[in-house]
């Protein structure tokens, strides 16, 4: 896990100073302490200059110049320094990320005559890269962002892994393609300024923050990000595009059987979390009472016995799973460590984490995880594992059983036995399965989304961007017709939650110098559970039916059948009752961009009023606060 940045020049300007790649290189350091490298490729001679630091702004007429900051997690020697070349010094390559399967295509590889010179994963990446061109990436099982540069074909290869767990942001013009791990890094170039992007900025005043990473956009003008799952070939004088190496497709099995799919599934879950633990580093994880991460820490456990697991606690009652925890830590003998993140300081530590993720952060959860981050790193951790991923493959979230119930109506099925075991199941009233029906009327009319949004609390400029809801219908699919819950999930997965907690989870661990392995993103588990029926995800009004039944016999019963949902959430809503009420009527008084160009200031103001007198509008403040310390840190402190 690294920092990567770049700079490919393709016009006719062709200088580059040793300054300004390094200063976007240092600017990533938190991604990587343990080492810095850059390189710049001289044009008239193709020699390559290879440097550590160097402030000399000297322009050199060159073609490319790389920067890397590395994480050291396999092979710590140095032998696994970037940027890395291969033996002819055609190909250099940085690169941020882990290929878990790296020990398997070595293997492939040296069959095929490659030799290898160290015991890194990036040399059996480029290798293979030299191999098998850009297929190599549909061989990949990891996480990357990746730049590739051929010296003999002047042409540059970036790539991003299949879900875009790691970052890759750029801004294109005619002369130069600048790109590298974070925002931050490209505002070290002197052509590019800091502009907000009005819409996006909007749409995260708006909507739900699901709603706001399904695009390449970002905060900011003319900066992207590179699509998951895709790689672009660059040249000079050469206009290309991203092509899209992966997509999930979802074909169904037709006959397959409870039994049979839970070996599947086991074989598949145990393997993905056994590549995931390779590591010459200590590993942990991060372990909450649900179904996910138990999960993950069961096979964890099987497969080295000393693990470190780590817990956050936030508040009392429904937000506290300590009951779950404490059984999983006394079943399985876990090493383990409670952490309560406490919200006494909160804005600084918003405005840390905003100079660290270079945007709002999307929800509490964040700020929760981000402190909870910051003493797993002072143990010595710098691999975690968590069970992000489970609820979008396999159906956990609660608006899941509605999509799930429309199928079975619309298919004449059992709609009624599996909205009547829900209610009992989650010891819900007769007046709860009625707003079910009532859900499910407005499934038929096309509303397959509730957004919940506050565009009257918006600007008028801005309401066109937040005032209409998703709809399935618009949503293109390169497969055949499938049911809603189906593609509710494919939803979440491509454009809604995954890219959201992917995107925030990289951050706040690379914040802290640690990265993050997510066993149920493993794309073989991914196919698989997408090729799977609905009756596997939801039966008889319990989700995660296959995951349930998989870890019959593994996990206690008790969190095995659990039933409600609680997650990484934190009491917000009281917080701005309490101790936080200063933070949010501070912004409520002051000028500038965000009461004044995004808000309807009056209206949000008679907003927090309703919020204080116990309506519950915790969200829509918490975005309104992390908006004005975004700006206020980006564009107002120098």
């Amino acid at each position: 896990m690294c920092g990567i940045a770049g700079i490919f020049n393709l016009g006719s300007s062709n200088t580059i100073s040793k300054k300004i790649i390094s200063e976007m290189t240092v600017s990533l350091s938190h991604r990587g302490p343990d080492s810095m490298g850059c390189t710049i490729i001289r044009a008239d001679n193709l020699e390559s200059i290879d440097f550590i630091e160097d402030y000399d702004d000297t322009n050199i007429d060159c073609l490319i110049a790389l920067g890397h900051r590395r994480l050291s997690i396999i092979d710590l020697t140095r032998d696994g320094y970037q940027p890395f070349y291969d033996p002819e010094k055609r190909y250099v390559i940085v690169f941020n990320g882990e290929i878990y399967n790296f020990i398997e295509l070595r293997e492939e590889l040296i069959e095929l005559k490659y030799k290898f010179q160290t015991k890194t994963d990036t040399e059996v990446l480029l290798q293979a890269y030299i191999a098998w061109g850009v297929n190599v990436f549909k061989k990949l099982n990891g996480m990357w962002s990746i730049a590739i540069y051929d010296k003999k074909k002047g042409e540059l290869v970036l790539s991003r892994d299949r879900f875009g767990k790691k970052p890759l942001y750029y801004i294109l013009n005619e002369n130069f393609i600048v790109f590298a791990s974070e925002p931050k890094a490209l505002f070290k170039h002197p052509l590019i300024e800091k502009i907000p992007n009005v819409l996006k900025v909007a749409k995260y005043a708006g909507m739900n923050y699901r709603q706001i990473d399904g695009d390449t956009a970002t905060f900011y003008e003319n900066i992207h990000t590179l699509p998951a799952g895709s790689y672009w070939k660059l040249k000079p004088a050469s206009k290309t595009k991203p092509v899209k190496f992966y997509q999930v497709e979802i074909k169904k099995q037709k006959d397959i059987v409870l039994a049979d799919a839970i070996t599947e599934f086991n074989s598949l879950l145990e393997n993905a979390v056994k590549i995931r633990m390779r590591s010459d580093v200590p590993v942990g994880i991060m372990l909450s009472g649900g179904l996910d991460s138990t999960s993950i820490t069961y096979y964890a456990k099987n497969n080295q016995k000393n693990i470190k697991t780590y817990s956050g606690i936030t508040g009392e009652g429904y937000y506290n799973e300590s009951v779950y925890i404490d059984e999983m830590v006394n079943t399985f003998k876990l090493e383990h460590q409670y952490i309560r993140p406490a919200e006494k300081n909160l804005e600084n530590t918003l405005r840390e984490m905003i100079y660290f993720h270079d945007e709002p952060i999307c929800t509490v959860s964040w700020f929760s995880f981000y402190e909870i981050t910051k003493i797993i790193a002072a143990d010595g951790i710098k691999v975690v594992l968590t069970g992000h991923g489970g609820d979008e493959l396999l159906a956990g979230y609660w608006d899941h059983y509605h999509y799930h119930w429309f199928d079975l109506m619309k298919m004449g099925g059992e709609e009624e036995y599996e909205i009547s075991c829900w209610v009992d199941n989650h010891k819900k009233s007769i007046d709860e399965k009625n707003l079910m029906r009532d859900y499910i009327e407005k499934l038929k009319l096309n509303r397959l989304i509730e957004i919940e949004k506050y565009s009257e609390y918006i600007e008028a400029t801005c309401k066109n961007v937040v005032d209409h809801c998703v709809d399935f219908k618009n949503f293109e699919y390169k497969f055949a017709p499938i049911g809603e819950l189906d593609r509710r999930l494919y939803l979440e997965l491509i454009k809604e939650t995954v890219p959201a907690v992917l995107k925030a989870e990289d951050r706040n661990m690379m914040a802290n110098s640690m990265e993050n392995r997510c066993p149920f993103l493993d794309y073989r588990l991914v196919n698989f559970c997408y090729s799977l029926h609905s009756n596997l995800k939801i039966k008889n009004g319990i989700g995660k039916y296959l995951l349930r039944e998989s870890m019959r016999g593994k996990l206690p019963e008790n969190i095995r059948n659990r039933k409600d949902k609680t997650g990484h959430n934190a009491p917000s809503g009281d917080w701005w009752r309490g101790e936080q009420k200063k933070l949010i009527e501070k912004f409520l008084n002051k000028k500038g961009y965000i009461n004044e160009e995004i808000y309807a200031l009056n209206k949000v103001k008679d907003l927090f009023t309703r919020h204080l007198l116990g309506e519950n509008h915790a969200m829509f403040f918490w975005q309104y606060i992390n908006l004005n310390i975004w700006y206020e840190e980006i564009f107002e402190i120098t």
